[in-house]
């Protein structure tokens, strides 16, 4: 899932940007586009997996790289 610049987003529980959030219920807006953090190939080129990343506004602070994989969209 990509996520464009201005979407709303959640933070799962298992994401590590979930423990400094100061109110666990605070929503994100997506301030960049995705970036390839890296490329992970476990061990067989056949299995190719992508890590992306966005800069997250916060309650006004700006969190930088987190991880696609710890976030939820919201759908409106």
């Amino acid at each position: 899932m990509r996520f464009e610049i201005g979407d709303i987003v959640s933070f799962q529980r298992n994401s590590p940007i979930y423990s400094i959030i100061p109110n666990k219920s605070s929503f994100g807006i997506i301030s960049n586009k995705a970036r390839l953090m890296y490329v992970c190939d476990w061990e067989s080129t056949e299995v190719l997996r992508e890590f992306w990343a966005y800069d997250i506004i916060i309650e006004g602070r700006v969190f930088v790289n987190v991880s696609e994989e710890g976030l939820k969209g919201l759908l409106t």
